[in-house]
């Protein structure tokens, strides 16, 4: 499974579908028929305005039998937070283009689109719970069948020492960035993900971004910092292909290159999902956190992003510096 196809987060918002593996791998043991959701909850915070949050929620509820999943249409789905605010989710007509950054090939058999469950969302520009809350998911089908779940979000987390005008920053080409924060309760893994654009060719002739990312796990408050790029170049390091590559990443952004970075802390159930060796054996989930008449996870994040631009300044009272660079 390629870079692209791991991907725990998604730049445009979180998924569901998208933790680790593909929620396809979740077998049915005795072939029977099961119910799975993968729901999450996610504040994206503004990090030069940390009281400005939005919230967004996804679930993909799905009926699994012999490695595919198939929908579940007409569930309620709503996640209540202890404050007593709670959210709707919504049944959307596209899941592939909603509840997953998979690729559409990858939910195709013989050249068919095969359905993956229904995808249900909530968008809200204003923080409809707040970081450190204990939320309660809650999934209805129409035949009666319930799942439920739990999950207290990670506290406040914002980055530290950080300049930021209209979400944008910039480093000096060949510069790398260290971003840092204080160390978040709640927090059992920490994401960063990152779009590269701008790279010249002979460093990457794909049209398509670069994609980065790293999956810090099983330290929690410990980590309180990440280095970009360097951080972001595990699954670079064993490519052949791009060895060039990764040398001049591991140096800093090059100039006229530009980077949509995401940051996020991760509660213990997300974490516990992505996890490698999640699943064991038989195909049972080592640690779900979904229950009652189906399994799957219920995780929660506080993420942040910024656009950093690789380039000196054009003149006074251009784009701030992110901060001060990472000595080589």
């Amino acid at each position: 499974m390629g870079a692209g196809m791991r991907r725990v987060l998604t730049l445009l918002g979180m998924t569901a579908g998208a933790a680790g593996c593909d929620v396809t791998d979740v077998p049915t043991g005795s072939g029977q028929k099961m119910l799975v959701t993968s729901a999450t909850v996610v504040l994206t915070v503004d990090p030069a305005e940390p009281t400005r949050i939005g919230t967004r929620a996804v679930a993909l509820v799905s009926e699994a039998w012999q490695q595919v999943l198939r929908e579940v249409p007409g569930a309620s789905v709503r996640i209540t937070g202890a404050s007593g605010r709670s959210l709707s989710l919504v049944e959307e007509e596209d899941p592939l283009g909603t509840c997953t950054v998979l690729r559409r090939e990858s939910y195709t058999v013989d050249g068919q689109l095969r359905p993956i469950g229904s995808c249900h969302t909530a968008t809200a520009a204003s923080a409809v719970f707040a970081p450190g809350e204990l939320l309660t998911l809650a999934v209805t089908t129409p035949d009666g069948a319930v799942l439920e779940g739990t999950s207290r979000m990670p506290d406040a987390f914002v980055p530290r020492g950080l300049s930021v005008e209209d979400g944008r920053c910039r480093v000096e080409p060949g510069t790398a960035y260290r971003f840092a924060w204080s160390p978040v309760d709640g927090a059992w893994a920490h994401v960063g993900e990152a779009e590269v654009t701008g790279l010249s060719p002979s460093l990457w002739s794909s049209s398509d971004p670069l994609y980065l990312p790293v999956t810090v796990l099983g330290r929690g408050r410990e980590v309180t910092d990440m280095v970009f790029p360097t951080d972001f170049l595990l699954e670079l390091l064993s490519d052949v292909d791009n060895v060039e590559l990764h040398r001049t990443l591991d140096a800093g952004l090059p100039g006229g290159a530009r980077a949509e970075v995401t940051i996020a802390a991760l509660d213990r159930n997300w974490a516990n999902w992505i996890r490698e060796g999640r699943l064991n054996i038989n195909g049972e989930t080592v640690i779900p956190s979904v229950f009652g008449d189906g399994t799957g996870m219920f995780g929660t994040a506080v993420r942040w992003k910024v656009s950093v631009e690789s380039r000196a300044a054009d003149e006074a009272g251009d784009t701030p510096l992110c901060g001060p660079g990472v000595a080589g």
